[in-house]
């Protein structure tokens, strides 16, 4: 792959990002209704059709990221990994559709034939995914959780096999801020079990004494997780949602350092970090609007649009 390639993807990228800031966000949080939010953020630049859902309008919205990735990714082995959360997205609501009702909407518009692993012919998907898939046949598991848990590992296992070492020290880093967060999770809830990612940097017998020791954040000094960590503790791993927000933001400013190198993955990387929260933080400000809790939403806003 050549430089310019890469440096061209990552312009588009630079020019797609920064639909949102502060004072955006708190114009569509005080709109009276949803729909007159939906009208402020097509003037964001966000597209919308008229009685879509807050779940449909996301899932459009997601939509209009996978095809920017598809035509604008520097490589195949990039966007193969960046496309992979939706496409086991799919592969999760298929798989849990033989056993109960799944969101109709709830499908992103990616490369995988959804209702052939709903009927069980995993013919078309990667050696990771099938795998995982004829386990779960294998073993009759119909649980939601551990369909999900065997799913998370597979996609991970794919993209970490893409030999980008950005990419892979990004998703890396994901894993270990997944991983806390379970270890934190099963702390809280006083239980112990084999529920954390393989992949990442954090071994998992610190995982492990994190979830059984007297100081949570013991077992993570000398990390670059030490302070992640304090903070959950420091909380008393009571909403864990303002812990996930902050993974959010690790992995942001983690590629935002290197965002003017544009020789490297940094900036597209950057973009699709910035493109999943803005997604987020969008439906949580709709949400906000329709349950009338608006002021429950200031709290839930990321670093980077502070």
């Amino acid at each position: 792959m050549s430089v310019s390639t890469k440096v061209y993807a990552n312009l588009l990228a630079i020019c797609s990002s920064k639909r949102l800031d502060a004072e955006r966000l708190r114009r569509i949080v005080e709109a009276k209704t949803v729909e007159e939010a939906f009208k402020m953020l097509g003037d964001y630049g966000y597209a919308y059709t008229a009685g879509s859902s807050v779940d449909g309008f996301i899932v459009a919205e997601t939509n209009k990221l996978i095809e920017f990735i598809e035509s604008a990714s520097p490589s195949d082995k990039l966007k193969n990994a960046l496309l992979a959360r939706f496409k086991y997205n799919n592969a999760k609501l298929a798989y849990k559709s033989r056993f109960t009702e799944v969101p109709s909407d709830g499908y992103y518009e990616v490369d995988i034939d959804s209702h052939k692993i709903a009927e069980g012919d995993y013919s078309d998907v990667d050696k990771f995914m099938s795998a995982a898939l004829e386990e779960l046949d294998e073993q009759k598991e119909n649980r939601p959780q551990a369909i999900d848990l065997a799913l998370t590992r597979a996609m991970y296992a794919l993209i970490l096999s893409c030999g980008i070492m950005p990419v892979k020290k990004y998703f890396r880093t994901e894993i270990d801020l997944k991983n806390i967060l379970s270890a934190a999770r099963m702390k809280r809830l006083g239980i112990s079990g084999d529920e954390f990612l393989n992949g990442g940097r954090l071994p998992r017998d610190v995982l492990s004494e994190a979830v059984s020791s007297e100081s949570f954040a013991e077992s993570f000094e000398g990390t670059r997780y030490e302070e992640y960590a304090e903070n959950i503790e420091q909380s008393e791993f009571k909403e864990l949602w303002r812990s996930e927000l902050d993974a959010d933001d690790y992995l942001f400013f983690m590629t935002d350092k290197e965002v003017k190198n544009f020789s490297s993955y940094d900036p597209f990387l950057n973009y699709y970090t910035e493109a999943l929260v803005e997604l987020k933080t969008v439906k949580t400000a709709l949400v906000c609007i329709k349950t009338d809790t608006r002021g429950s939403f200031y709290e839930r806003i990321p670093k980077l649009y502070k």
